[in-house]
């Protein structure tokens, strides 16, 4: 968190000792969801460059951004 420049020093120190007075479980749980909060915004912006698209192959085009064409293809099928 440390290097954040438009968060002051103090609030950087207050979100630091809130993350450390989480539990592991919860830390996760946080973890988890940013990921998630991530995703929608990845296929977000897929979805607006080909409104067209479904949402199979977003999650195509998704997987192609995130892990390459070839791991793409295999999860998908596309070999």
């Amino acid at each position: 968190m440390m290097g954040v420049s438009d968060t002051s020093p103090e609030v950087e120190r207050m979100m630091l000792a809130l993350r450390r007075a989480q539990t592991p479980g919860q830390r996760i749980s946080n973890a988890l969801e940013m990921s998630e909060l991530v995703r929608s915004l990845e296929l977000g912006v897929l979805r607006a460059e080909d409104p067209e698209a479904g949402e199979e192959e977003l999650r195509y085009r998704l997987a192609v951004k995130r892990y390459g064409r070839d791991l793409a293809d295999r999860a998908f099928g596309r070999v």
